[in-house]
């Protein structure tokens, strides 16, 4: 019995820390404005930088705001399904939030259990998890990340609505594939920071024989 909690507590907190790298990436808008100007995004999509960042600041807010609102770019035009792509993507970060706030409270339950327990494992366990996830996804990613970007769409969505026509909608020129490489590979470093925190922690309980 013990063993099972082990596993099903570090394996939430594990989805818990992802999720969380992913949510606090989409937040960091930090990221998008610094490869407004290494990338030059300027240069290719023929707006100001003020307008893509009004653009983008309304991507974001309208991906983690609740109501159901109509998809409206401030000065970019939208398609009928290009909004019914952003829709969805909507939809999948409002379930990401519902999956922090579960795993979240499954995982202070477990953190609880554990320590009260004086039972670490769960922290051993769960560095290892986010140690061994962020290495295997990093792989395709670094091999050919624009074969994966096309399965990681063809996964998630149900149609082809993602693939854009930029004469239709234009916001895909604001958003080039090296923007969502970045983005990858911050979650990734996140997650493995997250790794190396946890495990540090570990080895100090143990170290002080918390067990």
């Amino acid at each position: 019995m013990k063993r099972f909690l082990n596993i099903l507590f570090s394996f939430c907190l594990s989805i818990l820390i992802i999720a969380g790298a992913v949510r606090f990436t989409m937040e960091f808008r930090e990221l998008y404005y610094f490869d407004i100007d290494y990338l030059n995004i300027p240069s290719f999509t023929g707006m100001s930088r003020e307008d893509i960042v009004l653009n983008y600041d309304y991507l974001i807010d309208y991906n983690l705001r609740c109501d159901d609102s109509e998809f409206k770019m401030p000065t970019l035009k939208s398609s009928p399904k290009g909004k019914i792509h952003f829709e969805e993507v909507r939809n999948i970060f409002q379930n990401v939030n519902k999956v922090l706030f579960i795993f979240f409270v499954i995982s202070i339950i477990g953190i609880f259990v554990s320590f009260k327990n004086r039972n670490i494992k769960i922290l051993s366990l769960t560095s290892k998890v986010l140690l061994v996830i962020p290495l295997v996804l990093s792989i395709p990613i670094i091999l050919n990340f624009e074969k994966s970007f096309i399965v990681f769409h063809k996964l998630l969505f149900e149609n082809d609505y993602w693939i854009f026509d930029p004469n239709l909608d234009p916001v895909i020129n604001m958003l080039p594939e090296e923007f969502f490489f970045h983005s990858g590979i911050m979650i990734i470093i996140l997650i493995l920071l997250s790794s190396g925190i946890i495990y540090s922690i570990y080895r100090i309980l143990n170290k002080n024989k918390f067990y």
